[in-house]
Order: structure tokens, then sequence, then C-alpha cells
């Protein structure tokens, strides 16, 4: 039977914790009633790890489940030892699993204090997180990233409804570029200045990232923040002036509401930076509103995408490949086949990517998502190899992998660990790709295409930069979009077009496939202007891997 703290043993309990919190600025702060074994954590550990409360028993066993399970036996006997009085301290490192599920490594100190009979007594010690970086910008003096993502977490806690609006400029290197990065960081300082009086005492101000912004506000609606935001955006382009200059700053914006408490933080910014993308790539910087609903569904968009990501946490559990195939424009031969993401789980049953995919693409979690897929789909069509050599597998890539450092030695070490031979493989990208370093972006296209890999531009002739990122990259095979061809029987301009992309791709020595043939009528005119390959429901829908292996592989079709 649990013995239950008698109030004086409580009272000491209390007074230790507060002498031992003073002195451990930067750390968890846990102390232990070794006798009744009952402690007392720290609010940080507790909100940041998901613990039951301020006040444990056996907060040991508790705190043992958190532990990540390679270390789990070190750290029981370290405990078991402490308890037993073999030990007089423990300081180890470990994994621990925070309350979004991801593993951060801690370094844990601590030491017993023993009574008069020399019988352990308390143990009290430290955690330090080395998955904590400072919360603060060191140039503009706001919170950065994670201290916006600590105070939705005590929003949620609380379940206290807000506001959130993200405002950012674009192109902003070119300032750099012309007047130097002196001149830049004065500019963010305007900038910065304005947003502040802007919102004084009416919200948080956060720079999540370059010359992004984020307000974190409980007194101002949706539609004050776009009244706001209307406003800052002509002063910002139009009226600030630095040094005499007048640097016409390109800006855009987005907002959500804060008001479901189950999503969490890092979901809701990955909702908000895709409304933002929406501002900039496609609506000129008019505001957008992120919309909590899919269309005739009703289905809560930020719920559903709080599930996927949690199925990327959960090993991408629900994820599943589809295969479209690609065709010779000549004979409808096969040449390869795109390899297209889809997601099912019993509550929401089989999801459009068109739903999720332009959210996610951009999220953090894309990246262990994006290795997953690419493994996958090399593990997937491997066998299709002995029958058809020249199979050529595509694979989208997106921005957010791409801005990895580690990008280059994932696709090396999926290669080496599927066996897949690097020629067949052809890696598909977007003109959102446009905003990596080009420099960059050439030096990763170039390593990669020494090992044999061949670049695709997709959604070619959608977006202005196109025709800039392949005379850069000069991508093997130039993909033209769906909306070129939709009324190419209609329309002789379209056609025309298509050839003129198919004389600009040869060249940089690019072969075109033409996306979206749905109709005879349009493969016989697709075919006279001179593509290489054809992808289209035409041909096929995207095949399970089961039915797309009976149909062009069984089937002996080559």
């Amino acid at each position: 039977m649990q013995k239950i703290i008698d109030s004086k043993r409580q009272n000491t309990l209390d007074e230790l914790y507060r002498a031992f919190e003073t002195v451990s600025e930067g750390s968890y702060v846990y102390l232990c009633d070794m006798k009744y074994d009952y402690s007392k954590w720290s609010a940080e550990a507790i909100q940041y790890f998901g613990l039951p409360g301020e006040y444990m028993y056996h907060a040991g066993d508790i705190w043992e489940q958190h532990v990540h399970p390679d270390d789990q036996a070190s750290y029981h006997n370290s405990i078991a030892d402490l308890f037993s009085g073999r030990d007089k301290g423990h300081d180890m490192q470990y994994r621990a699993r925070d309350r979004m599920g991801r593993y951060v490594v801690c370094t844990c100190r601590g030491t017993v204090l023993w009574d008069e009979n020399g019988t352990p007594d308390y143990f009290v010690g430290s955690i330090h997180n080395h998955g904590l970086v400072n919360s603060m910008d060191s140039l503009t003096g706001l919170q950065n990233q994670f201290g916006l993502f600590e105070h939705l977490n005590v929003l949620y806690s609380k379940q206290q409804k807000a506001n959130i609006m993200m405002i950012g400029v674009g192109h902003f290197s070119m300032i750099n570029e012309m007047w130097g990065y002196d001149f830049g960081n004065i500019v963010i300082h305007k900038l910065v200045q304005r947003l502040k009086e802007q919102f004084r005492n009416e919200g948080v101000l956060y720079r999540v990232s370059g010359v992004k912004f984020v307000l974190l506000t409980s007194t101002l609606s949706l539609e004050e923040l776009e009244q706001r935001y209307e406003f800052l955006r002509i002063e910002l382009s139009e009226k600030l002036e630095v040094d005499g200059y007048h640097p016409n700053l390109q800006v855009y914006g987005s907002a959500l509401e804060v008001k479901m408490f189950q999503i969490n933080s890092q979901t809701m910014f990955s909702c908000l930076e895709y409304a933002y993308n929406l501002s900039k790539d496609r609506g000129n910087g008019a505001f957008h509103i992120f919309k909590d609903e899919i269309d005739e569904s009703r289905t809560s968009l930020l719920t559903l995408i709080n599930s996927i990501r949690k199925s990327i946490e959960n090993g991408c559990s629900g994820f599943r490949l589809y295969y479209q195939p690609i065709v010779k424009a000549q004979d409808g031969a096969l040449q390869g086949a795109e390899a297209l993401l889809r997601w099912e789980s019993p509550e929401y049953g089989l999801v459009p990517p068109g739903q999720f995919i332009p959210i996610i693409e951009n999220d953090p979690a894309f990246v262990q998502l994006g290795e997953w897929i690419l493994q996958k789909a090399m593990t997937d069509t491997k066998p299709f190899l002995q029958t058809h050599p020249d199979f050529e597998l595509n694979v989208n890539v997106s921005y957010e992998q791409l801005r990895q450092d580690s990008f280059v030695a994932m696709v090396k070490r999926t290669l080496e660990t599927t066996g897949y031979p690097a020629r067949n493989l052809c890696l598909e990208i977007t003109e959102r790709c446009r905003l990596i370093d080009m420099r960059r972006l050439t030096a990763i296209v170039s390593e990669l295409r020494a090992l044999g890999i061949c670049f695709a531009m997709d959604d070619f002739g959608t977006g202005y930069s196109s025709m800039d990122i392949l005379s850069r990259l000069k991508c093997e095979i130039v993909k033209v979009d769906k909306v070129f061809v939709d009324n190419i029987t209609q329309n002789e301009e379209d056609a025309q077009l298509i050839r003129v992309i198919n004389d600009m791709a040869e060249i940089y020595d690019s072969r075109v496939c033409a996306e979206g043939v749905e109709s005879v009528e349009q493969y016989e005119l697709i075919k006279k202007c001179g593509v290489s390959t054809i992808q289209g429901y035409y041909f096929s829908r995207p095949l399970p891997l089961d039915a797309f292996y009976a149909e062009y592989i069984a089937a002996g079709i080559s």
C-alpha cells in the first residue's frame, strides 16, 4: 500500500525545491522525497514532456516510460542503485520523449541527501534538455519560432482562443545584394519597429525566420488583422524610407484562428505557412485566411493535417504509393512510372492527395515522409528491372527536402540500402524550388547527376521561373503541365505552345513529357507536337502496386 506523504515532509519538499530552483537556471529541477517516493518537478518539464502533474508518486517509473527503450535499462538500474543506497548520485545522458512523441537528448544530474541515520532521504537533481534552443532572436530582440511554440502550448493548456497572423517580405535577398547586409539589417529593424507600433499592447510578435514574423493576439479579430495588414502592406511597399532610399518591400500575409486545442502547434504553424505561401505564390500579396474545412465533406482540415502528421511520426503509417505509367508517345510502350502518395485511415478513408499534399509538402515532417517515399518506391519497383531494365522511376521531391543539408546523403544512403540503380531514378522538382539559393540547388543536382540520377522539371510553364530553372539546371525531362493539354483539341494555340516548349527543351537536350492526357483526340494531337512521353488517364489512372505490376509488367508491355 502506498504511503501518503505527511504535511511536514510536504513543506520540507517544497522549501528544498525552491532553494534548488533558484540556482538551476536553464535546467528542469526535480526533487524526490525518497522515503515516500514522492516528487516535485518543474512546470516547464511537465509542459514539455506531457507529464501527469507537478507532484507525482513514483515519478521515476513514470519518467522511465519517456526514456528511449534503448536507454531504459541503464536509467532503471541507476534509479534502483539510488533508492537502495548503493549510489550517492548519478550523472547520465539519455533520450527522452516529449509531449509530441519526439525524442530529445537530456543530461540528468542528481545527488542524494542523507538523513542522520545514513538513510537516503531526498534526491535532488536537474535535467538539461539539449533539444531546447535559445528562444530570442539576437537581431530584433523578438522571440523566435521556439518561443512561439511555447506560447501556443500555454494557450492550449489553458484552452484559450487566439488569432495568429504571419506577415513577411519576399525577395529580400535582392535588397541585401543591392545595398548590402548592413542596410538590410536596418530595414529589418525599421520593419519590426513599425510592426511593434501597429500592434502595441494587442499581441506578441515573433521572428520565425528570415524576414517573416508572427503575431499572436487574443484581442484582434481575423477581420481586424486583415485591415491592419492591408494598411501595413501599402505603407511598407510605398512609404518606408531608410537613409533616403525606398526599398519598396513586397509584403505577404496570412492568418488563422487558434481554437482547436487537440491540434499541436507545429500543425497550426504549417497551415498558417501554407496560407502565407498562397498569398506569396498566387495572391500577389492578398491576405489569406486559412479556411478550416474541406469543401463538401465539411471535414476539419486542421484535424486532418494533424492526423497525417501523427501518422508520419508513427513510422508513416497509413501511407501508400500508387504508380501512374509514363508511356512513349509514338507507340504507347511503357517508359516508367511516377510514384504518387496516398493516405488512408479508418476515420477519413482514402484521402485525395490534393487535400493534404500542398500543405504537408512544405512541413518539416515531410523530410521523414520524403525519405519513406523514396525508399518505398525503390523497393517496390526494383523487381521490375529484371524484365524492364530501362524502367524509369519518377519520385517527387519537395522544397522542404531540398533545403536540408542531409538531402544528398539521404538519397545516396537509400540507393545503397535498396540496391536501386541510380540511372533508373528520376527526381522531379517544381518551380517552388526557386526559393532555394540557385548555387546550392545547382550543386545538389550536379552531385546526384554524377551518380546517374536524372531530373525532371515538373509543372513546366505554370510559373514565371520555369524557363530560368531549366536553363540553369538543364533538367533531362520537362513535364508540361496538364493546363496546356486540357484544351488542346479546341485551341490550336495550346498545341503550338507545346511545340514551342518541345523546341526549347531540345536546346538543353531535354525530352518532354506531356501530363494530363485524357482522350484519344488529345493523344493524337500530342503525338504531333514531338513530345517524347505521355502521362494521363487515357492510358491509366494511378494504380496500386499489384495492379500496376499485373497490367504493365507481368503482361509484358514494354
